[in-house]
């Protein structure tokens, strides 16, 4: 039997799963005019600065430096992010 000085209470549960570029795709957000590539301003393969590339103490050391920083993760949508929430009152 129910006391009668007893109240109910009642309570809200609320649970929320935000998933972001589920496939993971490398989807770009920005290119370069001069290639239209994302990881790409043409600077490396350009006759005009071979010359300059060629001088460098290490052209291969400059190449993959310049490689990567051209490549920036800037430039793509964020990688997979998953959020989940949760939420109680009463």
């Amino acid at each position: 039997a129910k006391d009668e000085g007893s109240k109910e209470r009642y309570g809200n549960l609320r649970i929320s799963l935000d998933v972001s570029n589920l496939l993971n795709s490398k989807t770009p957000m920005y290119v370069y005019s001069y290639t239209g590539n994302a990881g790409d301003d043409g600077y490396l393969n350009y006759a005009d600065y071979q010359t300059q590339i060629a001088s460098q103490t290490d052209e291969v050391a400059f190449r993959n430096f310049y490689a990567m920083y051209i490549n920036s993760p800037g430039y793509y949508m964020l990688p997979t992010t998953v959020r989940l929430g949760v939420s109680f009152s009463f």
